[in-house]
């Protein structure tokens, strides 16, 4: 499958995160200066990490702040990068389980999967392609096709997304059409004859369009309309799912999608438990916070209780239970005024919107042995 992130976006598709170079000077200077780390010891630590199982790059130890001192030697080994978090991951769901892997990465027919086991999912009203021969009415493969669904079938919002990639990059909200313009969920407008050229020119592999969700009117009031959906990463012992962490995704104040790496975006760390909201951390590195209130509504953050909590960790285990085969998931969960709905699936869930609002290793002493049991469980199988 294609990787959508790796092409350019169009104009009215959400563009994708630049490329980092290595740290600049300053970054380094100033961690020298306000957390009194010498740079040489930085470049040691770097070093290490790069080269241990740890897989930690240069920018990964610095956007997760593992330099600050108040981390011990221990605490430090305990974050990984991301080549880290994907070979743990890997020896969770090996390659063996490839073709479940396949199925459950699939945005199309996996959600068409839960919703027909009665689990909510997404509703996809559309499916844009010019590589699968079919005569299915819900597939548009021209830019024919695409114009006179927008104009005459569509059920307005619409949330739209490329079949493959991440990070919600080609992601659209568009809330209504008014002749020939679709007004966009982060305003302004675009042609649909444009709209149509570009997701044909981008995403011909397949671009996904689907009932946009609203959420929860307690959520909303405190991040706005935008969806923040919860991470919920469960792991199977074989018997049943069951949940490890939680995370709230929420979106920057100017954003229609909730991916971290968007300027101003928040994550919160979720009491398992309870569904209560730990601490709230927004950017990277040294300039990195934790704020106790939402920067728009001025709306507390930590402290909230998540809705329909219990119901999401139920609905992401039963969802779960239904490929046990599967050591660890990472569902992405929609909370509406009508309950959780789950968005997707990722078979190799990015353990970094943990460690950053957790400000600690995903291979802490509290989850760890949970993550040792799975892959234990799985070398057994195997």
């Amino acid at each position: 499958m294609t990787d959508a992130s790796i092409q350019p976006s169009a104009d009215a598709l959400l563009k994708g995160p630049e490329k980092t170079g290595n740290p600049q000077e300053s970054t380094i200077a100033q961690v020298a200066k306000d957390f009194g780390v010498h740079p040489l010891k930085q470049m040691k630590d770097i070093l290490s990490m790069r080269m241990s199982a740890q897989k930690l790059g240069s920018n990964e130890y610095y956007d997760l702040r593992v330099f600050d001192p108040l981390h011990d030697k221990t605490a430090k080994r305990q974050f990984l990068g991301q080549g880290g978090i994907n070979a743990m991951n890997l020896l969770m769901n090996p390659d063996s389980l490839m073709e479940t892997k396949n199925f459950v990465g699939n945005k199309l027919t996996y959600t068409h999967h839960l919703n027909d086991a009665g689990i909510a999912s997404t509703e996809t009203q559309a499916f844009v392609t010019t590589e699968h021969k079919t005569d299915q009415d819900f597939v548009l493969k021209d830019a024919a096709e695409i114009v006179a669904f927008m104009r005459d079938k569509a059920v307005y919002p619409l949330f739209g997304k490329p079949f493959g990639g991440s990070l919600s990059v080609g992601s659209v909200r568009i809330d209504g059409i008014d002749g020939d313009k679709l007004s966009l969920g982060k305003g302004g407008s675009i042609s649909v004859e444009a709209f149509a050229a570009d997701v044909l020119r981008v995403y011909p592999e397949g671009y996904l369009l689907q009932t946009a969700l609203a959420p929860h009117q307690k959520l909303a009031r405190v991040a706005g309309d935008a969806i923040g959906s919860l991470r919920i990463v469960t792991t199977h012992d074989g018997n049943k799912a069951k949940p490890a962490y939680a995370v709230w995704k929420l979106p920057a104040p100017n954003a229609m999608s909730d991916n971290f790496w968007q300027d101003g975006s928040m994550l919160a760390l979720i009491d398992i438990s309870n569904g209560t909201v730990l601490n709230c951390h927004r950017g990277k590195g040294p300039q990195a916070e934790l704020i106790e209130q939402h920067p728009t509504s001025k709306m507390p953050v930590v402290g909230m209780q998540i809705p329909f909590w219990d119901e999401a960790l139920r609905t992401s285990c039963a969802a779960h239970d239904m490929f046990p085969e599967l050591g660890i998931c990472g569902f992405d969960v929609a909370v509406t005024d009508q309950g959780p709905v789950i968005l997707e699936c990722n078979d190799n869930p990015n353990h970094m919107l943990y460690q950053f609002p957790a400000r600690k290793g995903v291979r802490n002493t509290e989850l760890d042995p949970i993550w040792k049991e799975t892959i234990a469980r799985q070398k057994k199988v195997g």
